[in-house]
């Protein structure tokens, strides 16, 4: 066996270049082989490996969200044609699908049932590389209310562990708020945490974005926009105020742009024309500087994100819009679904596991 003539060294490098579906079958090769595509170290080193060498380009994960008549739809879309992916809850008649994030990966996604199971709901993590599916369990402490609760997922960087975090609307006057909690991938369950939200009327559910142990949200409170944050490792909420520059009475979003958080504003005039606003130091609300003004162009609709460093992704009347910013070309994906009801997100496969 090749393993048997070459130093580990060397069979760790050559493994670690291996795309995610040829190391799943690797696993079954021999022992060796088994522990150290399921190490830790190896899962980490492999993704930062594959994130250094496609870091202009990845696969987007596209999510058609639902509507009245349609099912929700997931498909993953890179420069060749669109794969759709099966729909990856227990039960299979969905309704509809919230995306709470990914991060490395991993994706944290609610789903509401139809059918038999009407009224009945699942929230996941979902590895589209693994195919594995984790179901968290319920909780005690928060009401069943979709608009009342809000979410967020990503990964701890002190411990490495991978965390949801879920609290009230503040919005809801008069209800009881119920308390923070996370749910910790390494031990399978919620957690109370005594950790207080800063005031907001309203969160965007569309606006939201996961950088560096940091998951974000554009929130309202009395026609002031901001961005509220919570700190995964230290388990703490904070503020950041948009740059003074934006007029906010028209539509945000909150991006990533070159591993920096960005805010998107959108003009919508005749034509679309947006801003991106970039933080160059984080959490340092003078630092932020506008990097691109992109437009107007009647091609344009909602501002979507990124893909790679010098194109954007818009919906425009049920279209997949790509934009390319260097060459201003235009490009129609073949993605279809409903006005203002798509998701992208930037996609990478990785060997994280979902298990406990």
């Amino acid at each position: 066996m090749l393993s048997a003539d070459l130093p580990e060294e060397i069979v760790e490098e050559i493994s670690m270049r291996l795309p995610v579906k040829s190391l799943l079958r690797c696993k079954s090769v021999a022992k060796s082989w088994y522990a150290q595509i399921t190490n830790p170290s190896f899962i980490t080193r492999q993704f930062e490996w594959s994130d250094s060498i496609t870091k202009n380009r990845r696969h987007q994960l596209i999510f058609r969200l639902h509507n009245a008549s349609l099912k929700p739809c997931i498909s993953l879309i890179s420069d060749l044609e669109p794969i759709d992916i099966e729909v990856p809850f227990p039960e299979k008649d969905v309704e509809y699908i919230f995306v709470y994030g990914q991060c490395n990966g991993i994706f944290c996604l609610y789903g509401v049932y139809g059918g038999d199971k009407a009224g009945e709901a699942s929230l996941i993590l979902w590895n589209p590389g693994t195919k594995e599916v984790k179901v968290l369990p319920a909780s005690q402490n928060q009401p069943r209310d979709m608009v009342y609760i809000i979410y967020g997922f990503g990964i701890d960087p002190i411990t490495n562990d991978y965390k949801v975090v879920r609290f009230g609307n503040l919005a809801f006057e008069g209800r009881e708020q119920p308390p923070v909690e996370v749910y910790n991938l390494s031990t399978g369950s919620w957690r109370t945490i005594d950790s207080v939200v800063p005031a907001f009327r309203l969160c965007y559910p569309r606006c939201r974005a996961y950088l560096n142990g940091f998951y974000h949200w554009l929130t309202e409170d009395n026609n002031d926009k901001a961005i509220l944050f919570f700190d995964f490792g230290n388990e703490v909420f904070g503020k950041i105020q948009l740059p003074p520059e934006i007029d906010q009475s028209y539509e945000s979003n909150v991006a990533v742009v070159d591993e920096k958080l960005a805010c998107a504003a959108t003009y919508k005039m005749t034509n679309c024309r947006y801003e991106i606003w970039v933080m160059n130091e984080y959490g340092v609300e003078s630092s932020w500087s506008k990097k691109f003004v992109i437009g107007p162009n009647p091609e344009f609709g909602s501002f979507l994100g990124f893909w790679g460093d010098d194109e954007i992704l818009v919906e425009n009347e049920g279209h997949l819009v790509s934009y390319n910013i260097k060459n201003q070309k235009i490009q129609r994906l073949e993605i279809h679904g409903v006005p203002k009801l798509f998701k992208v997100f930037d996609y990478l496969e990785s060997l994280v596991s979902l298990k406990s």
